[in-house]
């Protein structure tokens, strides 16, 4: 697969679940590679911020994308996004 990002940083394309049902969507930089059905879209901004709209998103996000991408990459590109769940 050819990269189209030369820093060592790619973008995929996340859902966050708080556990009082608000649900964000973010751009998280990662160091893999992703498939291309996992990519957040060209305009969307990288954007998330620690805490906000009642749900405290986790401080380690980065790593946590790490890890599912790691452990359910083939669920997450079915679904187009990789999940993560927060407090």
């Amino acid at each position: 697969m050819a990269s189209d990002n030369r820093s060592g940083q790619h973008r995929v394309r996340a859902k966050v679940r708080c556990l009082n049902g608000h649900q964000h969507d973010l751009c998280i930089l990662v160091r893999r590679e992703v498939h291309p059905d996992l990519r957040c879209q060209p305009d969307q901004g990288l954007g998330y911020a620690i805490g906000g709209g009642g749900c405290t998103l986790p401080r380690d996000l980065d790593e946590l994308a790490e890890r599912e991408l790691r452990d359910n990459y083939q669920e997450s590109r079915r679904r187009g996004w990789i999940e993560i769940t927060a407090a």
